[in-house]
């Protein structure tokens, strides 16, 4: 690659037609593992995202668009993370969930591997967290507990299919124009079968500890449910939880029930279960998206989360709605029931 910067990544030029069918329109983002494309599909007459597999530190691209491994020796390197982008786009390709991006076509071209995907309009949570920081907005009471009700939805049918995100986080998660999420980006996604195979993504404040080296565990839920612990906690107090390997050694992350001020707009159990989901130990936190739901339909039942509108889930097929009661005194004893029962749920 004469005159060229292996170290830099170079994108498919604008006007770049890919397996007969999509022409590529721009460069929506680039990492360490590939590029994004928006692309035409000329056959369907629809915008459509691609991913490449593009891993800088073993491949780059040539005068002619086809894809090498830097040398020899990381020919095998580079033939694994193909590997890991085909683990990744079948297994998407298999989800059948509104709440998960969908993959339409797979393929292999330029000595690498592409899929591609629905476009879907609307921002990232992180960009939607940045907003309301820079204009000095908080999420409304609701807003919050409508969509983490929705995302738990998403994460318990995953969890259903055996298989794990691994890397939940605001970055991960879009919000479509009419405000419901979409998981994004399952470039560090596991199954049952497959645990620890591969590179592992690291995201200080989002990743589990059992993900750091000398921690590993089972993946399971629980890894989703700390980093959807970890998102709400950036969402309701504007900070990120210090990496999750210094926390298993001394933990000086502050409650999310320690913050007064949040007190005053949510209620405490919302906060605490933010708290437990969060909890370094996987015995601590809630063993899945349903324990986590079945925690906030409880507290929900008692009154103690107050929302102005029904909030629906597809989990169990139930409809999630606040619950009243004209009857002053079971109010209070309801009230009494939840409270001891959210409590035993947090330290279970």
């Amino acid at each position: 690659m004469t005159g060229h910067d292996e170290s830099l990544i170079y994108p498919l030029a604008d006007g770049t037609m890919l397996n007969g069918q999509y022409v590529i329109q721009q460069v929506l983002g680039a990492g360490g593992f590939g590029i994004t494309y928006l692309a035409l599909d000329i056959e369907r007459n629809i915008y459509v995202v691609i991913k490449e597999c593009l891993p800088s530190a073993y491949a780059h691209r040539d005068a002619n668009n086809w894809i090498r491994a830097h040398s020899p020796e990381l020919e095998t390197m580079f033939i694994q993370c193909i590997r890991n982008a085909k683990h990744e786009a079948e297994t998407i390709a298999k989800i059948n969930h509104p709440g998960v991006v969908r993959v339409y076509n797979l393929f292999d071209a330029n000595g690498t591997f592409y899929y591609v995907m629905e476009c879907i309009e609307g921002v990232t949570l992180h960009d939607q967290i940045e907003t309301f920081r820079t204009e000095g907005k908080l999420f409304t009471v609701e807003q919050a507990n409508n969509l983490l009700v929705q995302l738990l939805d998403i994460l318990q049918y995953l969890h259903t299919q055996n298989v794990f995100h691994c890397d939940i986080k605001p970055g991960n998660i879009f919000l479509q124009k009419d405000g419901t999420p979409k998981l994004i980006d399952f470039g560090a996604v596991r199954s049952k079968e497959l645990q620890h195979q591969g590179l592992i993504q690291i995201t200080p404040g989002y990743t589990p500890p059992e993900f750091y080296p000398g921690r590993r565990a089972e993946i399971g839920p629980w890894c989703d449910i700390y980093g959807l612990g970890a998102t709400f906690y950036e969402l309701v107090s504007g900070m990120i939880p210090d990496p999750a390997d210094q926390r298993s050694v001394v933990d000086r992350t502050k409650k999310m029930t320690s913050f007064l001020p949040l007190r005053k707009l949510y209620s405490t159990s919302f906060l605490a279960g933010i708290d437990k989901a969060l909890a370094p130990d996987i015995k601590d936190r809630f063993n899945s998206a349903q324990a986590w739901y079945n925690y906030i339909s409880t507290v929900q039942s008692g009154a103690q989360l107050r929302t102005t509108a029904p909030m629906r889930t597809s989990m169990g097929g139930a409809t999630y709605r606040p619950k009243k009661s004209g009857n002053g005194v079971l109010s209070v004893i309801l009230l009494i029931l939840s409270i001891g029962i959210a409590a035993y749920l947090l330290l279970k």
